[in-house]
């Protein structure tokens, strides 16, 4: 058990030691620089003082000597003394080839220049000031290094949060894969369970096949669609196989499917009144119902909320396992008659102005006083026609739908349908 991003802040720490050393080099650069120019001053203010009397006339001798003594100071690298002509009279230095900061002072005696002394100071490198500050330097590096101790003491997870991230993490990632592989089990060899996925492709297409009436029936003033698109910039679809999309775009209609189902149950609906118009495909997937029934714009709300949240949980662990996977985006309308277009035909339009994870629905009058009671809405960014221009975007819901969305989404991950109607 780690402490969470340990890698990251140990990069952080050697950051941190590097500007703290690179800050103490500076610091201490900056108090040798003064240190030496007052140094300098006042070496050759007295270097002039003692010199004086021999310049003029010259004893280099005397000179000679005064400039060995001086240059028994360690910071001097060299020093020259130096006539009213420029003419060098003595020199001195242990270190005349180091490189330094030149302190010049003319000898002034009765206001008459009679000499020079030039003092050259050694100026130090990176590499000395670094061994003069050694104690500094390791006492910064044993702080950083307590610090990455206590924060792996620290930030590391109790065993109990361990164990409760690793389980859900494990439990998510068993109920996708056994979805997964309940759609897979056409594809084995065994005749037994091919025979019964035919049998049951039979039985959804002859259950379509008799709620295609209904469907034409309810698609008039008062129907209601719901269309979910996938968000596809790249064109992904149309590079990927089909032996990766219909899989993928079965384990998306099955998700729609409980979606369906419980939700309807949540509202106290016929699940047969919301009607798949329109399978997952490149597509994606529509569905219709009528507003006359009781609370079924708020189910068919329900359903794209819930599904969006499974959608979002699918992404991001496909996205892990490098697997094909996209973002979807759903509209919730009615018929628009000033553009003669039905629910599901305004849905589809609809739905094509919204990015990922975006929803947003297009009602009458009497639909958006009931909705506006549970979902926060905005007016939808840059109007194209009169649809847009009377549709609002999904900002939110209220605490109450937050929590319904939460717990089917939950239960439908945990394959717990019974779980609520046996507790009950």
């Amino acid at each position: 058990m780690n402490a969470p991003r340990q890698g990251l802040f140990a990069s952080l720490l050697i950051v941190s030691f590097a500007l703290h050393t690179f800050l103490l080099v500076i610091a201490t650069t900056h108090q040798l620089n003064e240190n030496r120019a007052s140094q300098g001053q006042l070496m050759t203010s007295q270097l002039v003082a003692d010199t004086l009397s021999e310049l003029e006339p010259a004893n280099t001798v005397s000179l000679a000597l005064v400039a060995n003594r001086y240059a028994t100071n360690p910071s001097v690298a060299s020093i020259r003394i130096l006539d009213a002509n420029k003419q060098v009279l003595a020199t001195s230095g242990m270190s005349k080839t180091r490189q330094g900061e030149v302190f010049v002072r003319d000898a002034l005696q009765n206001e008459k220049k009679v000499g020079t002394v030039e003092i050259t100071l050694i100026q130090p490198s990176i590499g000395e000031i670094l061994r003069t500050q050694w104690l500094a330097i390791l006492v910064s590096l044993f702080i950083h290094a307590l610090i990455w101790l206590a924060y792996r003491a620290i930030a590391r997870p109790t065993r109990s949060e361990y164990l409760a991230r690793i389980n859900q993490e494990n439990h998510l990632k068993h109920e996708i894969q056994r979805l997964t592989q309940a759609l897979a089990l056409e594809k084995q060899n065994t005749v037994t369970l091919v025979a019964q996925a035919q049998q049951q492709a039979k039985a959804q297409s002859k259950a379509r096949s008799e709620k295609r009436p209904a469907e034409n029936v309810q698609l008039d003033g008062q129907a209601l669609a719901l269309n979910i698109q996938f968000y596809d910039p790249k064109q992904l679809l149309n590079s990927v196989n089909q032996s990766v999309s219909v899989p993928y775009f079965k384990l998306c209609q099955l998700f729609l499917d409980k979606s369906i189902d419980l939700c309807a149950k949540h509202y106290q609906i016929d699940a047969a009144k919301i009607q798949v118009a329109q399978e997952f495909d490149r597509e994606g997937a529509t569905l219709t119902t009528n507003a006359e029934q009781p609370q079924a714009l708020e189910c068919l709300m329900m359903v794209g909320a819930v599904f969006q949240l499974l959608s979002d949980v699918l992404y991001k662990r496909y996205r892990e396992d490098k697997r094909f996977a996209l973002q979807t985006r759903g509209a919730v309308a009615s018929a628009v008659e000033a553009m003669q277009l039905d629910a599901v035909e305004a849905a589809k339009r609809l739905t094509q102005h919204l990015h990922a994870k975006e929803a947003a629905l297009h009602l009458n009058h009497e639909q958006l006083k009931i909705i506006q009671n549970h979902y926060e809405l905005v007016a939808l960014p840059n109007p194209s026609n009169i649809m847009t221009r009377h549709a609002f975007m999904i900002n939110g819901m209220n605490e109450a739908c937050a929590t319904v969305a939460q717990t089917l989404r939950t239960e439908i991950l945990m394959g717990k349908k019974a779980k609520a109607a046996t507790e009950s």
